[in-house]
Parts: structure tokens; sequence; C-alpha cells
């Protein structure tokens, strides 16, 4: 209930107006301490709460980072003890036990964040040999495969994927591998001779040849590599280079007999016939008993049309091995050459002597009689007598004769056909009634 000044008495009234003429003088003054007591409440309630604030938000962030660095500590350790133990195991060849723990490590860092720090960057090259130490063939490859995703320029896991899939017959893509193996690692030598002979399975013989030379630059004593390339030269038609590599290894192994005697050969067969009768003195120097060798030399000196050499030598042989019809065969084409037909004949007859159903015998002896013919023919300029015709077909009965024995039977025939222009016709007989040999001077030497 308020009550008004006027309801008041007089005195009361006196003494109430008095009062209220004094509040105005102390007024400011309250006002002003009551700002200044509202400032310092409200600086006190903003300075003083916000700082605790402050340090419990920093106390969070502390704890937070210490309890992750316990966190990544306890992982580091799990994952070091997985690998050492694993690895303890792996080279104690408890595969089984090494796996559990291998895949235990890529269970807890399956991305590998941690592999150079504790070095188990070859993981999934020992976890492979795990796998193949169990017999499980899909699961090595796998291993590599994955490793391989995650160090692709390892040239071990390359290879390795490349010798798996190289079982598996998918030679292609074992090839891509074996390549990017020996980009990334060019002097290792297996990885070569591995991806050539991937080369020659998929013909690619080019690339082989360059890859097997790439090999012998790192090894070049290699007999083995360097006669395969030998080979790959000779098979595709690259002759001169492989004679240089025979060459080659035969200054790296200089008592090779069986080397001379092959380069002997293929230089005969070239008709290079110096450099086979220098080859093969050299073989006869060191293995004087080489009828092969010999034989060759032989065949060498009659190419080059020294045929008493020729004959020399095949008589050496006989020495050796007396009942080598072959060789009688042999010397007689020499003697045959050296037009003493009769001396040829009777060589001929010794082979068939031992081997009366020879076809090279009879071979030989028709050609004897046709290079008789030959030689009578043009010393007549060229004019073909009865007589002539009479010895042709002596030559003709003689490749019959051969044609019996199935080695010759092909030659002969041919032979046969070609003469058959050069035999007696009916009219020829009918005005040589009753002659059946030749009289001439010439043919003297068949009687």
């Amino acid at each position: 209930m308020r009550i008004a000044v006027r309801d008041l008495g007089p005195s009361v009234r006196r003494v109430a107006v008095k009062r209220s003429t004094k509040i105005p003088n102390y007024l400011p003054i309250g006002i002003f301490l009551a700002v200044v007591l509202a400032t310092i409440l409200y600086s006190a309630s903003f300075w003083g709460c916000a700082p605790q604030t402050t340090v419990k938000k920093e106390i969070s962030e502390e704890r937070s980072k210490a309890i992750e660095d316990s966190l990544r500590k306890v992982k580091e350790f799990e994952i070091a003890k997985y690998w050492s133990l694993g690895y303890e195991y792996y080279k104690n060849k408890s595969y089984l036990d090494a796996k559990r723990y291998f895949l235990k490590l890529l269970k807890m860092d399956p991305q590998l964040k941690y592999a150079k720090k504790f070095h188990y960057r070859d993981i999934f090259a020992r976890l492979a040999t795990c796998y193949i130490q169990e017999n499980k063939p899909d699961s090595t490859e796998w291993a590599y495969r994955t490793g391989l995703k995650f160090f692709p320029d390892n040239a071990y896991l390359h290879a390795s994927l490349g010798y798996i899939l190289r079982g598996k017959g998918q030679l292609d893509e074992a090839i891509k591998h074996y390549e990017k193996a020996v980009a990334l690692r060019p002097e290792e030598k297996d990885y070569l001779t591995i991806l050539a002979d991937l080369y020659v399975r998929t013909e690619r013989f080019d690339q082989a040849i360059q890859t097997y030379n790439k090999y012998l630059k790192l090894n070049p004593s290699d007999r083995k590599i360097q006669e395969i390339l030998a080979g790959l030269y000779r098979s595709t038609g690259r002759e001169e280079e492989e004679i240089q590599q025979k060459e080659a290894i035969l200054a790296q192994h200089p008592d090779d007999l069986e080397l001379m005697l092959e380069l002997g050969k293929i230089y005969h067969n070239r008709n290079e016939n110096e450099k086979a009768v220098a080859m093969l003195q050299r073989l006869l120097e060191k293995d004087p008993q080489n009828t092969e060798a010999l034989e060759y030399l032989g065949k060498a000196y009659m190419d080059l049309e020294q045929y008493n050499k020729a004959i020399m030598t095949y008589k050496k042989i006989i020495q050796i091995e007396p009942q080598n019809a072959r060789i009688f065969c042999n010397i007689a084409s020499a003697y045959r050459m050296k037009k003493n037909f009769r001396i040829a004949k009777n060589f001929v007859r010794k082979a068939l002597s031992i081997d009366p159903k020879f076809g090279l015998a009879f071979i030989t002896m028709a050609q004897i009689y046709e290079t008789s013919a030959e030689d009578c023919i043009n010393k007549k300029n060229g004019k073909i007598g009865f007589d002539d015709k009479l010895v042709y077909e002596k030559a003709y009965f003689e490749y019959q004769k051969a044609a019996e024995d199935p080695q010759w039977c092909n030659l002969a025939s041919k032979r046969m056909e070609a003469l058959k222009a050069l035999l007696p016709t009916p009219e020829d007989r009918f005005f040589h009634k009753g002659k059946k040999t030749p009289t001439s001077d010439c043919y003297k030497w068949m009687f």
C-alpha cells in the first residue's frame, strides 16, 4: 500500500519533505558504486572462468595424443614381434609357423606403412616361399602378385612370378615379367638365360639371340650358352655367325677335337675347302687315327682336285679300317678323276668283295663307265658312236644293281632315267648285229 506525503500529518510531512530533499545529493555516488561493482563482477566472471576452460582443453589434447602414442607403440610392438617371430621361424625352415605370423602382420598392417621401418619389404617373397613349401601354387602366385602391387620395381618378385607363369604355360605374360626383371637387374645372369629361353619357345629368335649375347658379355666362358647361340644361328640361317661363334668356342677350348671336326665339316659343306683342310689337319695332329677326320680331309682334297693327296688320305683309313667298303669306293672315285679307270675298277672290286650288295660300289662303277665314255667322246670332238652307247649301257646296268640297295635306290633311279637317251636303239643294234662290247682302243682298260 502506497502512502502519499499529503496523507501524513504536518509534523511528519515536514520530516518527509526534509529527507526527500537530501536524497538527490547521494544518488550519483550510489549509481557509480553500483556500476563499478557490476563491472568488477562481470570482469571476474569473464576473466576468471575462461582460463580454467582453456587448461582443461589443453589437458584433453595432451591426454589424447598420449593415448594415441601409446596405441601406436603397442601396434608397432605387435608388428615388430610378428615380423621377428615369423622371420625366426622362416630362418629355421618352420614355414607353417612363419606363414602364420606373416599373415598376422599383414592383417595388422595391410598397407605396409611400417614395412620400411621394420625392414619387412620382402615379406611377400618370404610368404611365397612358405606357400611353395606347402605346394600351394595358387597362393604362391597370389603372394607374388600382391607383392608387386606394393613394390612394382622389385626384380625378384617379377622374376618369381614369371617363373610361376612359365610353368603354367602362360609364356607371353611370363616374358613381360622377365623383361621387367632384366630391366631392373640387367646383370642378373639367370634372368637373362630364362628370358632367352622363353623367346626361343615363342619363336622370337632374334630377341633370343640378342639376350644370349647380353649374357655372354657377362659370362663369356659359358660353353653351354655359346653352343645354344651357335645352334640358333644355324637354325635361323645365319651360318657366318654360327661359324664365328664356334670359332670363339674353339679359341677358349683349343683341344676340343669334336669341335674341330664339326668346323671342318662345315667348311667342307660350304666349299671352303682350304679352311676345311687346315682345320682337319689341326685335328689330325692331335689324333692321327681319327678316321672321320681323315675321310672329310680326303673329300676336301677331292673338291680341290688334289686327287693324289685324297688317295693318300683314304689309304690311311684303310690301314686303320681294312674292311671299310665305302673308303675303297672313295679311292676308286679319286682314280676315276685321274682317268686311271682300270685302277679305279680294281678298287670297286675290293669294295664288292667286302659287301657284294653295296649300292655305292655299283654307283661308283657306273660313274667310272660314264666318265670313260665322256672322255672318249671328247676325244672324237663330241661324236657319239655305238661303242660309247655300249659303255653307257654298262653304266645303266650298274645303276640297276645299285637300285636294289634301298639306301642308294633314288640316286640310281635318277641316273638310269638320265641315261636312257644315250643307250643303243633298235636301229643301232640292227646295224651292229652281234656286237655287245666296245672294241675301241679308248676302252681297252675294261679288259
